[in-house]
């Protein structure tokens, strides 16, 4: 009888700590992590490897060059950037005939930039982009590489920042040329996630420049329109180089996407 009893009383206090538990999960739930840390992992926070994924897939006739003596355009219609830490240039050449119709480019989600400076961070692009590239060579002879800005996150939060060394005009802006002859489409599992929640999301798109010599000053203000992306900058650090993206975070940023759809 008195093991019976004690067998009853302990399924009671077992049952009661279960519902004590259930009642501070809520409190706790913001704190679970949804998407993993992708720390360690090739390419991104502080491995030196080169990041997971497949090569860019161009069109037939299509290459990327380089084109160490192009200075930055400050055009932002050459400008494809829903994400706003840094621009990598890419040039395409296309070699079909003169006069045959231009080839549509697309640069998926998921596009990280290889940096060939093991200090500079690899970069990654958040949308989709159709970039139009006409014959590189024109009728009577002249020739002209399209070259178009890609705007990207940060992918190692430890590297220096990509444009640190730019000189003269470049300076003001926060580009990084001749440093990405590479491009991969990423296959991290935890990258592509975050993807999901970060595209199809136009009014993320970039249409402004920002100044990183300005930046450093201690009177800086952030603009208003940065706030959204130093926010998403963030984010990706948590799963790069931290513990992962909680799901009180995740459910912060999908309220503040909802008035860029």
């Amino acid at each position: 009888m008195i093991k019976y009893l004690f067998g009853t009383a302990a399924l009671i206090l077992l049952l009661t700590s279960c519902a004590k538990d259930d009642a501070v999960l809520p409190e706790q739930h913001d704190y679970k992590i949804v998407i993993l840390p992708s720390n360690g992992n090739p390419g991104l926070g502080n491995s030196e490897e080169e990041p997971l994924g497949v090569a860019l897939a161009l069109p037939q006739g299509i290459r990327i060059v380089e084109r160490k003596d192009h200075p930055f355009d400050p055009d932002l219609g050459k400008l494809y950037a829903h994400a706003n830490f840094f621009y990598v240039d890419i040039n395409f050449v296309n070699d079909r005939m003169p006069g045959t119709p231009p080839v549509t480019v697309e640069l998926p989600p998921g596009l990280i930039g290889v940096s060939r400076i093991h200090d500079k961070q690899n970069g990654l692009s958040i949308e989709k982009y159709l970039i139009t590239v006409p014959p590189t060579e024109r009728y009577g002879g002249s020739r002209d590489t399209t070259t178009v800005y890609i705007g990207m996150a940060c992918l190692n939060k430890n590297r220096s920042m990509p444009w640190y060394d730019n000189i003269g005009p470049e300076q003001v802006f926060p580009i990084s040329r001749n440093n990405y002859p590479k491009f991969i489409v990423t296959s991290d599992p935890s990258l592509r996630k975050l993807l999901e929640l970060l595209k199809g999301h136009p009014g993320l798109k970039v249409n402004a420049h920002w100044d990183p010599v300005a930046a450093h000053e201690e009177d800086y203000v952030v603009p208003e329109w940065m706030k959204i992306h130093n926010e998403i900058q963030d984010i990706i650090w948590d799963v790069t180089d931290g513990f992962g993206l909680t799901h009180g975070k995740m459910e912060e940023l999908k309220e503040k996407l909802k008035q860029y759809r």
